[in-house]
């Protein structure tokens, strides 16, 4: 209750409309965070076909690359669909998933925070060394490094925030009115990526729900 409160107050001062009757999410003591290795190599993934999504290397070489390391068997069905069959379509949908790639990177202190969610993070701001793809960086030495994950407290205040977001950005859909200040896309994949950090109804990446 005191999480839900305290993330009331911050959606007061930045003018969003607040359903006082959302409940809180589950607490610290019911929640199971994913484990940073686990975190660390959904992020390699995802870091993979969002290059092939922005066009930065075909799909082939996606495909290689990821079977090189040992990591296609961790790609989504989704993912290999993508990779596969890469439409222009599938493009634009893979490429919101640097949102995810961001909020997986908050969670192992390679950046620093979730800047407020009113527009497209840039993946550019990530320093190269933080990153698991790029250069001569080996996936599989960023997957079984040493990482910091954030404190379990932490993640569920912005799971919470970020459920409450995403409420008002349906509400304001469901009510024909233009959300002008959060952007909605940016909002939801980071619920998304927050309710497969804490293992929300034990869902695969593929099928994480974000209910409102």
């Amino acid at each position: 209750m005191t999480r839900k409160e305290k993330n009331e107050e911050i959606l007061k001062k930045q003018g969003i409309k607040i359903n006082f009757n959302l409940p809180h999410i589950e607490t610290d003591e019911e929640t199971t965070l994913r484990t940073s290795e686990e975190i660390a190599r959904r992020l390699t993934v995802l870091a993979v076909t969002n290059l092939t999504a922005f066009d930065a290397i075909d799909p082939e070489e996606a495909i290689g690359y990821l079977k090189d390391c040992d990591l296609w068997n961790y790609a989504t069905p989704a993912e290999k669909d993508f990779l596969t069959d890469p439409t222009e379509q599938k493009k634009a949908q893979e490429s919101w998933k640097c949102e995810c790639i961001w909020v997986l990177s908050w969670a192992l202190k390679k950046v620093d925070a979730l800047p407020f969610p009113d527009e497209l993070c840039d993946l550019n701001d990530i320093p190269a060394e933080n990153y698991p793809v790029g250069g001569d960086i080996d996936p599989n030495d960023f997957i079984n490094g040493p990482h910091e994950l954030r404190s379990k407290s932490e993640i569920l205040d912005a799971a919470d925030l970020y459920y409450r977001y995403d409420w008002a950005c349906v509400d304001a859909r469901i009510n024909n009115t233009e959300m002008t200040t959060v952007d909605p896309g940016t909002v939801y994949e980071r619920h998304y990526a927050l309710n497969w950090l804490i293992t929300y109804m034990d869902q695969d990446w593929d099928d994480v729900s974000c209910d409102t």
